[in-house]
């Protein structure tokens, strides 16, 4: 029973690279998008390949879109980026519209893994953007098992997630105390002395211990 549950479980897989708004840069909207885009293609029938034959109505709707000019300059960003192959000019009022997924843009790239519940926190309006962004974050920064209790740790510094992601300090607090409230994850800050070990944050002596949750 315990392997069919894991064979069964889903989860979402996003290149590091993009998490961590090394080289591309998307605001937390945009990374809910490609987020989603990127778990679409995994699901994706193999005869339809990379194209995403999508109801672009109820990916609005989920993403909590409310007007397709949005919608259309958050596809169209990708694009532009090339994590998509195809320009959206026009949203039908009904039917479907072909995305084409870009899936070589992380040939070679080493990717951050998270169950595809993720999704039902955000849906159930629990975690926002913000949060939903951090999550992956941290993920992308965990060092396994540091504890040897079977634990998972990450430690970042407020510094480098403001620059990194283009948000305030006060966005970087409401979204972890969203995932506290969750029970994503714990937070315990703590000092720490400069390290070569923590090469993005040297300068950064408030450091905060995260534990991913269940």
């Amino acid at each position: 029973m315990e392997e069919t549950t894991q064979r069964k479980k889903l989860y979402v897989h996003v290149p590091t690279n993009i998490v961590r708004n090394e080289e591309i840069f998307l605001n937390n909207e945009e990374f809910a998008m490609y987020t989603r885009l990127c778990f679409l293609h995994f699901r994706n029938p193999e005869d339809n390949g990379n194209i995403l034959k999508l109801d672009h109505r109820t990916l609005m709707n989920f993403l909590k879109i409310t007007d397709t000019r949005t919608f259309k300059k958050r596809i169209n960003h990708l694009h532009r980026l090339d994590l998509i192959k195809n320009r959206i000019d026009k949203v039908p009022t009904k039917g479907k519209i072909n995305i084409v997924f870009n899936d070589s843009i992380a040939e070679g790239r080493t990717f951050t893994k998270l169950s595809a519940s993720i999704f039902t926190y955000f849906n159930n309006d629990q975690i926002d953007t913000y949060a939903f962004r951090q999550i992956f974050y941290y993920k992308s920064r965990i060092n396994k098992n540091l504890d040897g209790n079977g634990h998972d740790y990450c430690f970042s510094g407020f510094e480098s997630m403001t620059k990194r992601f283009r948000i305030s300090k006060t966005k970087v607090e409401e979204a972890n105390k969203q995932l506290k409230k969750a029970k994503l994850l714990k937070i315990v800050k703590h000092k720490l002395e400069p390290t070569h070990e923590y090469i993005d944050d040297e300068l950064q002596y408030d450091r905060y211990n995260i534990q991913m949750g269940n």
